[in-house]
């Protein structure tokens, strides 16, 4: 589905990301980890055209998309999460939801004033979806609250069902357990190893959480001062010293 070059972005002198390849099949999870500063935020951003990469490729199903505007590619069915929680807090948790399902709207601006039988129809499915994600990340009982009364952890669980709710076929998440307490990352784990085939095609992740990236990922992207510096199955990872020197630091 998704396919990275030799991808690098430079900012004056520093190089953020330097040459990175990668693929995300379908079907698959795939995790981007790295110590603090290693780039994966800003491949992320490069991805999904936030960033205007200074050369390589990115490509969709097989076509470029180097540099295409975050709206296109979200029309494409990339959708991504940031680190910092983004959703609507004035609204409930339902309506953040159901906000999300008009990215794929095509009703003219003139039906909503004299909606017919057809908005209708289609306003009682986004419902009937927007309903489904809640029960799907447990917030079903928080429907009618307000996003700004929801707990650091219903929040993340909340910003997962907005990006479900823009109907995407990669769900690209961007520490999307940063801030939980063990059990709620655990519940994460479980929810994002149900994704793939039945809500999206497939999951990239940033992430910090060793234990949530070895329990879900098929394959794993280790980063290091912008580089790629390991890829493979968890435990080709677990068992990599120069990944265990990038995290732990090299012996005396």
């Amino acid at each position: 589905m998704l396919e990275v070059k030799g991808l690098s972005k430079s900012f004056g002198g520093i190089h953020a990301v330097q040459d990175i390849d990668f693929t995300v099949p379908e079907g698959q999870i795939v995790s981007l980890i790295g110590p603090n500063g290693a780039g994966k935020t800003t491949c992320f951003n490069l991805i999904t055209g936030f960033y205007r990469p200074t050369r390589g490729q990115v490509l969709w199903d097989g076509a470029e998309v180097t540099a295409s505007r975050p709206c296109r590619m979200a029309q494409k069915g990339v959708i991504r999460t940031f680190q910092k929680t983004n959703v609507l807090r004035s609204l409930t948790a339902f309506e953040n939801i159901v906000h999300a399902h008009y990215l794929r709207g095509r009703t003219p601006l003139w039906r909503t004033f004299w909606p017919d039988a057809r908005v209708a129809a289609a306003e009682a499915e986004i419902a009937e979806s927007s309903t489904a994600i809640l029960e799907l990340v447990g917030l079903g009982r928080r429907r009618d609250v307000e996003a700004s009364a929801l707990s650091c952890g219903e929040l993340r669980l909340l910003e997962v069902g907005v990006a479900l709710g823009a109907k995407p076929r990669l769900l690209m998440l961007d520490e999307p357990a940063a801030g939980l307490n063990t059990r709620e990352a655990e519940g994460l784990a479980d929810l994002l190893s149900g994704l793939p085939g039945k809500w999206v095609e497939s999951l990239l992740l940033v992430e910090h959480n060793m234990n949530l990236i070895m329990r879900v990922s098929d394959h794993v992207v280790v980063m290091n001062f912008g580089k790629k510096l390991a890829a493979g199955t968890p435990a080709q990872i677990q068992a990599n010293p120069e990944v265990l020197e990038a995290y732990m630091g090299k012996a005396a």
